[in-house]
């Protein structure tokens, strides 16, 4: 995904990774493709195999900060998950030129 630092997890405790520059996030600039190509499978993945892991990007520096060992909460209840589409994201004009405008609503939910 990109150059990444460790450094501390949210809690101030060891177990932090924060990609500087999401290579992901740079191409797509879609909050709907970084959850579910990135943020979803990646925290399933490592709660698969007993490591709770709590991704966290930020959509304006395009860093993602790697919490291991720390739950994450579903996006409808994470305060620091942006609402509607992000400045820039053209996955909702793609969509409807695919003529799969249900789709095109959820993209940016």
């Amino acid at each position: 995904v990109g150059p990444g630092v460790v450094n501390r997890r949210s809690d101030g405790a060891l177990g932090g990774l924060v990609v500087e520059k999401c290579k992901f996030l740079q191409e797509s600039n879609c909050k709907g493709m970084c959850l579910n190509s990135c943020k979803l499978p990646a925290q399933q993945l490592f709660d698969g195999l007993g490591l709770p892991l709590r991704v966290s990007p930020n959509f304006e520096t395009q860093e993602c900060q790697w919490n291991f060992g720390e739950v994450a909460p579903l996006p409808a209840e994470d305060p620091t998950w942006p609402k509607g589409c992000l400045v820039g994201c053209t996955s909702r004009v793609a969509m409807k030129e695919l003529g799969a405008s249900g789709a095109a609503a959820r993209v940016c939910e």
